[in-house]
């Protein structure tokens, strides 16, 4: 019995690890109200601050948490992963990275593409149009412009992220706050 079970639970395992999740998630609507701050430095607006915890209840309702989590430096990107985490995911850590407030969709593809195999979802939170050209380079689909707080959920049979590349990945869903 133990056997049998022990085989069980190692095929669900590698069942499970075979596939990669990505969630892409853009930060929510920041403020422009202050001409003086730097980009870097804007926060959510009152909607921003509104909607991401409401995408975190969406993303606990809809997927488990991912095993990492990596935003990008700027204060908005921050603000909008504290708060859908503290819905989906309040144990899980986030790593910062500017090279998601900075890079191309190149630069971060080969960032992903260094992620160990073991680790079979991530979520990324960066910005406008970067975040919008990865989904559509690795989902092969055109997403016109990505709406802010809007995750774009990809999967790819790929068993290593070092395999993935232009066209790898299905989009599975594309949730964002004024979804019907």
């Amino acid at each position: 019995m133990f056997m049998v079970k022990n085989s069980w639970t190692r095929a669900i395992r590698k069942k499970l690890t075979v596939m990669k999740n990505l969630f892409l998630i853009r930060h929510a609507k920041s403020s422009w109200d202050n001409s003086q701050i730097q980009d870097h430095e804007r926060t959510l607006n009152a909607r921003g601050l509104q909607d991401a915890p409401n995408m975190g209840k969406t993303l606990k309702a809809l997927y488990a948490s991912p095993e990492k989590i990596i935003s990008s430096t700027a204060c908005r990107a921050k603000e909008t992963i504290a708060l859908i985490k503290a819905q989906w995911c309040p144990l899980q850590r986030v790593e910062y990275d500017k090279l998601l407030y900075e890079g191309s969709a190149s630069t971060i593809l080969d960032k992903i593409q260094t992620f160990p195999s073991e680790i079979s979802s991530v979520a990324l939170v960066f910005h406008n149009p970067t975040i919008t050209q990865l989904a559509s380079l690795l989902g092969s689909s055109s997403i016109p412009s990505m709406p802010t707080c809007g995750v774009v959920i990809l999967s790819s049979k790929n068993e290593k992220w070092k395999f993935l590349e232009v066209g790898s990945c299905t989009i599975e869903n594309f949730e964002f706050p004024k979804k019907s």
